[in-house]
């Protein structure tokens, strides 16, 4: 009888001791699979944006930001996009580069309509007024791209 417990404590060490290996490897498969998940995030967002370039023929405002209509306040965005903080007169050269003209009143005017839609942000830097998107749109864009802020 004492030879039998002596096998079924053995036993049942051993299948602890087994339990204990599973967990650790467990633990290091888990800490392994992780770069391949992460690799297969990355692929996702990818082909995300690959769809969103084939449907759309780009990245442009009209994804994100639909309730902006007039072409001028798109050609800002796109700025904006390509360029953060920019003051008026950089806005309006990178407008006029895009579309051939561009007035600075104008520009302004479509600055104060955005600023007030929360799709830009005025802020001062030194003696100048700059503009950038906000963090709505930010936030929007970033999201739409599959990363995380």
């Amino acid at each position: 009888m004492r030879s039998s417990h002596y096998v079924e404590k053995g036993l049942a060490d051993e299948i602890k001791e087994l339990n204990k290996r599973i967990s650790e490897l467990e633990k290091m498969l888990s800490i392994l699979m992780q770069p391949l998940r992460d690799v297969g995030k990355t692929a996702s967002n990818y082909l995300r944006l690959t769809g969103l370039l084939l449907n759309h023929g780009g990245l442009t405002p009209d994804i994100i930001l639909p309730e902006v209509k007039d072409p001028i306040s798109k050609e800002i965005v796109r700025a904006l996009i390509d360029r953060t903080e920019q003051n008026i007169s950089q806005i309006t050269e990178l407008v006029r580069n895009k579309r051939g003209t561009a007035s600075r009143r104008i520009i302004r005017k479509k600055m104060q309509e955005l600023t007030e839609k929360k799709i830009v942000k005025k802020y001062q830097k030194g003696s100048i007024y700059v503009y950038v998107l906000s963090e709505e749109v930010v936030e929007k864009w970033s999201q739409m791209l599959g990363f995380n802020i």
